[in-house]
């Protein structure tokens, strides 16, 4: 059981890493913004740092299982 958890959370935070990983180059394509864009940019950026924070805390548990 503990293997599947491991591997489960493992293969979910792989999955949100290589989401964020494409939203950050798509953000980064569109850098600078103009000032108009820059609160949604802004809100993309916020979203993937959760989003990431999610990542880790998932890794975090898999290895103490």
């Amino acid at each position: 059981m503990n293997q599947k958890v491991q591997r489960t959370a493992a293969i979910e935070a792989i999955e949100i890493v290589g989401e964020v990983t494409a939203e950050l180059v798509s953000v980064a394509e569109r850098l600078p913004v103009p000032a108009d864009r820059a609160e949604d940019t802004a809100r993309i950026l916020d979203r993937c740092s959760e989003e990431l924070k999610e990542a880790a805390s998932m890794i975090r548990v898999a290895v103490q299982q």
